[in-house]
């Protein structure tokens, strides 16, 4: 059985939002996962690098990228 369930984590003990129906005693392996605020902000900051660094080919005055792929990439 695989089933998420939200937590929050105070004084050292995870504690679930809602109601968990489980019988006492049951024990069970937790993964832990978050921060993806964090991550969406580092991947749209490596997107955007991307993106500006191709634009940037254009600026060098290079008509043609696609001749000569190994240079550029």
């Amino acid at each position: 059985m695989q089933k998420t369930i939200d937590v929050i984590y105070e004084d050292g003990v995870f504690k679930p939002v809602k109601k968990v129906r489980l019988p006492e005693h049951t024990k069970l392996k937790i993964t832990v996962s978050g921060g993806e605020e964090k991550d969406s902000a580092l991947i749209a900051k490596r997107q955007s690098e991307a993106l500006l660094s191709l634009a940037g080919l254009w600026s060098s005055g290079d008509s043609c990228v696609s001749e000569d792929t190994d240079k550029y990439l």
